[in-house]
């Protein structure tokens, strides 16, 4: 394509002189004594600092579309309306670290129609809200509030022919740039939550990748550049913190998710420019905390959630607490009363295995706030597995009552859960069981099917487990073998157990398993009794690898551990053979148990 011609930049040259003339003579009133005449209107506007001063430079080429330097300059007024706009945004950030919800969303809502920032953060409080209630119409709102607020922040933006024409943006526009991201991949996540079809599911991931393309290249040019000592002084002093900690917010986040993408996946998307490392994604969250901007708190609970949520999956005997525990300290200094703060600590509590102080953190986050009853659902669902861990079984069955009623998220794992804490407390006060009828244990098992939802299109896997055990305990005359033991396994809390915790539970499936005589139950229970036993000796000796020398007491819960899982093979053929007949489906156990038998045996190297 061939570079514009002298001729084409004189006709852009009086196409946009046309286009100020008409603008000026719309906005100016003429008077009896002052006619409106060309060259009036020529004078007036370059007092008001218009782009000409006088007619000669009316055959100049444009200075703003010739520029090569930051436009970072603007008027008095302007500067005078962002310092207050920042002002109140600022103050409404303070108001919801400090649990003052309702008083920060006014603040927000006020101008969300009229200023960008202000729409950033009324929907994204809107986002926050439809995504803990999962209800469908908080989920539509908030889609609104930031289709929106798209619109109005894409109205600040450089126009592509600015870009084209080679003038670089104002400050307003690469804030706007920044803001753009964010607000599209706030509504990127409500456009998956809001529909599960294939389109949405596309809409979505295009919405994303634009999100994270407008990321590296903010990332390449503000962060990268600065670092290197290329950047233009000026820019950097004009780009503030705030500004800053933004770019280094989103590309960090991006750079963690997608390296936790699976590596097929990942090679795809890989061809279209998506890759992702963790390390690199924490530094740039990190370097956000320390810049103290308007975004700092954020990279903290992104770095928190990494270590307490996501590296818990991964990896969780090696979960970096001491980063958690020193950002919390530091946060909650500035902000002591900071409901997400606290919810973290008691978490990092929790992963510590210290399980009644992370109950009585969760405690107090229920108690410092009630205009988000929201937040108090992560807290139940928290303190339901430190009951469970604490074989509290009453207690686990009614934060799982209270999750059932309260909660659009996962009915159905709620409802088998609130079913098998009830059955494994009952087993404990009535062996003879005959608790089932008379206490509708039946009936939670039998409605579990009832509740099943969609995300991105897919029913949740963990929910069709539910629905399957919930159909087993029918099939098998009311009876299950420790489920709520085995819903610990399933749910990933062995990891969490102290020791003696563990060795408790060790003791219960082995006494349960002498206890199973039913020929038609006894090869399945057999198999996933040993597999919960082998998984418990494992986890006693994962707690004592990292000691600097073996002891014998370590060597013997390895050997324990591999014992049992080696007994659950001799179980696989019958049970392989008796699932079918019983349950209507062929079950196999052989990769699922060969598996964790090569993991033991690899702790050995």
């Amino acid at each position: 394509m061939s570079r514009p011609g002298p001729f084409f930049n004189e006709f852009v040259m009086v196409f946009e002189r046309i286009n100020i003339f008409k603008r000026e003579k719309t906005e100016t009133t003429p008077t009896q004594d002052t006619p409106s005449t060309p060259s009036t209107l020529t004078n007036t506007s370059a007092a008001d600092g218009s782009l000409f001063e006088n007619d000669a430079d009316s055959h100049a080429p444009l200075r703003m579309l010739t520029s090569t330097t930051p436009d970072m300059q603007n008027n008095p007024k302007t500067d005078l309306d962002v310092d207050m706009n920042m002002a109140l945004v600022k103050k409404s950030l303070k108001l919801l670290l400090d649990n003052r919800f309702n008083e920060a969303e006014e603040i927000l809502q006020r101008h969300y129609t009229t200023d960008m920032h202000f729409a950033l953060g009324y929907g994204a409080m809107i986002t926050f809200q439809a995504i803990m209630t999962y209800d469908t119409k908080e989920i539509e709102k908030g889609y609104a509030i930031l289709s929106q607020g798209l619109q109005l922040t894409d109205s600040k933006r450089q126009k592509k022919t600015d870009y084209l024409r080679m003038r670089a943006p104002s400050y307003e526009e690469v804030v706007a740039e920044l803001l753009y991201a964010e607000t599209l991949l706030l509504n990127s996540l409500l456009t998956f939550a809001q529909s599960d079809s294939v389109i949405a599911m596309i809409k979505g991931a295009v919405k994303g990748r634009t999100a994270y393309a407008i990321y590296k290249d903010l990332h390449a040019k503000y962060i990268l550049k600065t670092d290197n000592g290329s950047s233009n002084s000026k820019k950097v002093t004009k780009l503030s913190n705030d500004f800053l900690s933004g770019i280094l917010l989103g590309y960090g986040c991006f750079q963690i998710a997608l390296a936790m993408v699976p590596p097929k996946l990942l090679k795809l998307l890989e061809l279209v420019g998506l890759q992702g490392d963790t390390q690199t994604g924490l530094d740039a969250l990190g370097k956000g905390v320390e810049m103290e901007g308007l975004r700092s708190p954020f990279c903290a609970q992104a770095i928190m959630v990494y270590h307490t949520a996501f590296k818990f999956n991964l990896d969780p005997y090696n979960i970096d607490l001491d980063t958690v525990d020193a950002l919390i300290a530091k946060f909650l200094t500035l902000h002591p009363q900071c409901v997400s703060f606290h919810f973290f600590s008691g978490r990092s509590a929790i992963l510590a295995r210290d399980i009644p102080k992370g109950k009585d953190v969760f405690h107090m986050c229920i108690e410092q706030q009630n205009e988000w009853v929201t937040m108090h659902h992560t807290c139940w669902f928290e303190l339901m597995w430190a009951a469970a861990m604490q074989q509290q079984w009453d207690q686990a069955a009614d934060y799982a009552e209270r999750l059932f009623g309260a909660s659009n998220w996962s009915k159905t794992s709620y409802l088998y859960l609130l079913a098998v804490f009830r059955y494994a407390h009952y087993v404990d006060t009535d062996p003879s069981r005959q608790y089932a009828n008379d206490l509708n244990i039946t009936a939670l098992f039998k409605d579990v099917k009832e509740y099943q939802i969609r995300i991105a299109g897919k029913r949740l896997q963990i929910e069709k487990y539910c629905v399957r055990k919930a159909r087993t305990f029918r099939l098998q005359n009311n009876f299950l073998y420790l489920p709520a033991l085995e819903a610990l396994y399933v749910w990933g809390m062995f990891c969490l157990l102290n020791e003696e915790m563990a060795k408790k539970f060790i003791r219960q499936c082995e006494d349960k398993l002498e206890t199973i005589t039913d020929p038609q139950l006894c090869p399945d229970d057999r198999g996933l009794g040993y597999v919960m036993v082998g998984a418990l000796w494992k986890h006693c000796y994962l707690l004592h690898l990292k000691e600097a020398a073996p002891t014998e007491e370590n060597e013997f819960n390895l050997n324990k551990a591999e014992e049992a899982l080696l007994k659950s093979l001799t179980y696989e053929k019958t049970i392989e053979k008796d699932h079918s007949s019983l349950h209507g489906e062929t079950m196999n156990w052989q990769n699922f148990i060969g598996c964790a038998v090569t993991t033991t045996n690899q702790l050995v190297t």
